[in-house]
């Protein structure tokens, strides 16, 4: 049996099929999680405030709030991982739970193994993100990225981004004008099991993108090199976005 891992982590488990709940308890638990499920949304959002898990693993298909609900009601409250596990596989649900704030979307029937592989990798990434960066500061024309207190500002406007796309947003930044192909980005912000994952990608790109439109609307920091990758550019003026 693998030696246990992040033993003093929680996961809430939100899921309606007592079954597959099951058969999750019994993997995460195996891999030294405490686990705590949830089996509609209501009762998702009361326990996730109550016990303040470090990671939410969540199905969309649920009776008393849906999981786009719960997605949107755990991000008005804390930045803490979400990784959707769902039969629904569609491009556009992917973009949706991605855009609403989830870290990772992963489609039924699991691989269990694949499963706790995501789940170690997004505990590892939060757990980066509670520390400070080794380099406190990144600078260009309307963008300042503080890497001690992960603040960012456009345009002297703040920026709130998920862990997710603060570090997209800073690989990026870290390179201007440099070309950074899709797999680069997917193994070094997500991890090695995510380079063939271009709609996660996609999906980040966009949301960063458009939370940075938000604040600086006259600039338009990322450029898309079609089928390659991403750039950025330092002064602001990037070609009009694409995917």
């Amino acid at each position: 049996m693998t030696e246990p891992e992040g033993v003093a982590e929680r996961i809430l488990i939100v899921e309606d099929e007592p079954a597959f709940a099951d058969l999750v308890v019994l993997w995460l638990e195996r891999h030294g999680w405490r686990t705590t499920v949830a089996t509609d949304g209501a009762e998702a959002v009361r326990r996730f405030e109550e016990e303040r898990p470090d990671l939410v693993l969540l199905d969309l298909g649920l009776p008393s709030l849906d999981g786009w609900q719960v997605i949107e009601r755990v991000r008005a409250m804390s930045l803490v991982p979400i990784l959707v596990v769902t039969a629904r596989g569609s491009d556009s649900d992917k973009v949706r739970g991605l855009g609403l704030g989830a870290d990772d979307y992963v489609t039924k029937p699991v691989s269990f193994p694949e499963l706790v592989a995501r789940i170690r990798a997004i505990l590892r990434r939060a757990q980066a993100w509670s520390y400070p960066n080794d380099t406190p500061e990144v600078r260009h024309a309307g963008l300042v990225i503080d890497g001690r207190s992960h603040r960012v500002l456009a345009d002297g406007e703040p920026v709130h981004l998920t862990p997710t796309e603060y570090r997209l947003l800073r690989h990026l930044a870290e390179r201007p004008d440099e070309l950074v192909s899709r797999e680069e980005l997917l193994v070094s912000v997500w991890g090695p099991g995510y380079r063939d994952d271009v709609h996660v990608l996609q999906a980040t790109i966009r949301n960063l993108r458009a939370k940075l439109a938000t604040a600086a609307p006259a600039r338009r920091f990322i450029a898309t090199s079609y089928g390659l990758g991403y750039r950025f550019t330092p002064n602001g003026l990037a070609e009009e976005p694409s995917g």
